[in-house]
């Protein structure tokens, strides 16, 4: 009986798509490529053979709309007028992802249990999004985890390892959410550093303080200015709170770094920076009688951001240090993520050879900086 059942699934996903003759087939691997704009050219002048070739059109016109409304209520039409279409089958599976990017899982589970087509294996990995949404941690493990079986390098695969972990570490069960973590590696270009972040977050929450900043660590130095470093700082300041002793100076190497603690913390000492004496780089002169912050980030000009700071006086003092090599240097104040911080920028700059002259000079007192124009 399950080897009948094999066939008929089989048979039922080669002869689908053969009902969308080839002109069709190829307007969608350009759609897919990106060409939005041939698409949505030639849809409306496309006159359907078949069915199925009428839940093509009505799909893609679908995905062409975007208001996410008007796509959602198109979507829902095309998968009760083509329910047994292939095409009819992915509009269902469209209007489950927009309920459930507006969590609406009930009415997304519902949707996504009424697809039955095998090439929609995606189907699964949103009703463990749908599972996690609704706290049911065993279903959204069950769910990814089949996913993974149908489509082990599917579009969502490096994603559903991290919802897996996600549902353990709701559970407390660490051990299994660091061992489905692991399993990360296996997939080719996934994302390092945030699996290190996340390594170094079930570590913490284990209670195993010394590993999971030797892992934040780790993580934070593959790229200091990306998003994923921002989050491990926090991740480090929040550790060092209950932990004023943890060594984090590897943090801020070209800047004395202080600690914003409770009252009840002694705070850290500041450290004297040593600032390496070079020739001045060619720039306009220094205006030292010029605020060292400014209310607002530049509107043009090509800088040097060389920090982003939690404290503000870490990033008053990291000015000053730069305006001692005789390279202008301000700060300014900008919410990240919810969050007060401080961002150092050095310049203007006429050019970029003169920035390239003074991220060198930078460079030999230790500031690490990148080019930003405004």
């Amino acid at each position: 009986m399950q080897r009948i059942i094999l066939i008929l699934l089989l048979t039922f996903a080669i002869h689908l798509p053969a009902q969308i003759r080839k002109e069709l087939q190829r307007l969608e691997t350009k759609f897919q490529q990106g060409s939005i704009n041939e698409m949505a050219d030639r849809i409306a002048s496309i006159k359907a053979n078949n069915e199925d070739e009428r839940a093509f059109i009505s799909h893609y016109s679908a995905m062409l709309k975007k208001d996410k409304a008007e796509a959602l209520s198109l979507h829902q039409r095309v998968a009760e007028r083509y329910p047994k279409t292939f095409y009819g089958q992915k509009s269902l599976l469209e209007a489950a992802i927009i309920h459930s990017l507006d969590r609406n899982f009930t009415e997304a589970q519902s949707m996504l249990r009424k697809i039955n087509a095998p090439q929609l294996p995606q189907r699964m990995y949103w009703l463990a999004i749908a599972a996690y949404g609704m706290d049911d941690y065993s279903s959204a493990i069950a769910n990814a985890e089949n996913y993974l079986r149908l489509s082990p390098e599917g579009l969502h695969a490096e994603n559903a390892m991290h919802l897996i972990c996600d549902a353990y570490l709701m559970q407390k069960k660490y051990q299994s959410a660091l061992t489905s973590l692991e399993k990360i590696t296996r997939i080719k270009d996934y994302d390092q550093q945030y699996y290190l972040y996340r390594k170094g977050y079930i570590q913490e929450q284990n209670g195993h303080t010394s590993d999971a900043l030797a892992t934040y660590q780790e993580s934070y130095e593959l790229d200091r200015y990306s998003q994923i470093a921002f989050l491990v700082e926090d991740r480090i300041f929040t550790m060092r709170s209950h932990r004023p002793s943890l060594d984090i100076s590897f943090l801020y190497p070209y800047s004395p770094l202080e600690i914003a603690a409770e009252d009840s913390l002694q705070s850290t000492s500041p450290i004297q920076s040593q600032v390496v004496e070079t020739p001045p780089v060619p720039v306009k002169p220094i205006d030292q009688e010029a605020p060292i912050r400014i209310l607002t980030k530049p509107q043009t000009g090509i800088f040097l951001q060389s920090g982003r700071f939690s404290v503000e006086s870490n990033a008053e003092r990291l000015s000053k240090s730069i305006r001692h090599l005789n390279i202008p240097a301000i700060y300014y104040e900008e919410q990240h993520q919810g969050k007060k911080t401080w961002v150092v920028i050095a310049g203007p700059f006429d050019n970029k050879s003169d920035s390239n002259q003074a991220r060198d000079t930078l460079s030999k007192n230790e500031i690490n900086s990148f080019v930003v124009q405004y």
